[in-house]
């Protein structure tokens, strides 16, 4: 099979699933009016009340990033379903393998496609989230309009979202199943890599925790600094990627 076709053939599993797109359209369809509400609800409220989701003020660069935590354990899920799909019942890999003997070439279709569909949900997303976190807040910054911190934080967002999606999409090929990513990488996306990271140095560098540093405010001293936060991250991703890889391609099915 020619690359232009496994990569056909791969995408219409992708985007042919039912879940992955109620996953996506959760992501953005839900974070939008979350943001609307956060900001809504303490627009009358001074910046240091603690009835705001943060009681110290939070900088403007860094308004609204607070709701990429929702879409954050979706998008994993998606990651996981994803690896853990062709391993199901129906043992669907044995149909793809028969059909694409290059296993490397069908692990990275496959790698390229999720990075690719994680790429456009988080960017709408985080886009979205906070094009409505300065429309309906005080901040005096025009929602179409945005800073350049803020499109920065924005990628730095996406960049997140897609090195954590191929880690926990490594995890669920090496263990052929979408359950493991799931327990492991989801805890750390709800906040367990911040709070070790609130009294042990080494839990920045667990890959969620050091993603983080990529679009929050590194002032505070919970994350790394963001070139060095995302060079974690990144290697964390690479090393599960490249595991995976020469697993997939060497083992039985």
């Amino acid at each position: 099979m020619s690359a232009l076709a496994l990569t056909r053939s791969e995408a219409t599993k992708f985007f042919s699933a039912t879940t992955m797109w109620v996953l996506a359209l959760v992501t953005m369809l839900a974070t939008w009016p979350m943001a609307w509400t956060n900001v809504a609800s303490g627009a009358d409220l001074p910046a240091d009340d603690p009835r705001l989701f943060s009681a110290e003020p939070i900088p403007i660069s860094y308004q609204g990033f607070e709701m990429a935590g929702f879409g954050y354990v979706l998008v994993v899920v998606l990651a996981a379903l994803w690896a853990g799909s062709e391993y199901g019942a129906g043992k669907q890999i044995r149909t793809t393998l028969l059909a694409t003997p290059q296993r490397l070439r069908v692990f990275i279709v496959k790698t390229v496609l999720l990075a690719c569909a994680v790429a456009v949900i988080g960017f709408l997303t985080m886009w979205g989230t906070i094009v409505i976190t300065h429309a309906a807040g005080n901040a005096g910054i025009d929602p179409w309009a945005l800073t350049p911190a803020i499109w920065a934080n924005i990628g730095g967002v996406t960049l997140a979202w897609i090195l954590t999606a191929l880690i926990a999409f490594a995890v669920g090929v090496l263990a052929r199943t979408a359950i493991l990513p799931l327990i492991l990488v989801i805890p750390l996306v709800i906040g367990i890599g911040d709070f070790l990271a609130g009294f042990w140095e080494g839990a920045k560098y667990l890959p969620v925790a050091a993603g983080a540093a990529l679009y929050s405010d590194t002032s505070t001293g919970i994350h790394l600094g963001s070139v060095a936060g995302g060079l974690v991250q990144a290697t964390w991703a690479l090393a599960l990627l490249t595991v995976a890889a020469v697993s997939f391609v060497r083992r039985d099915m």
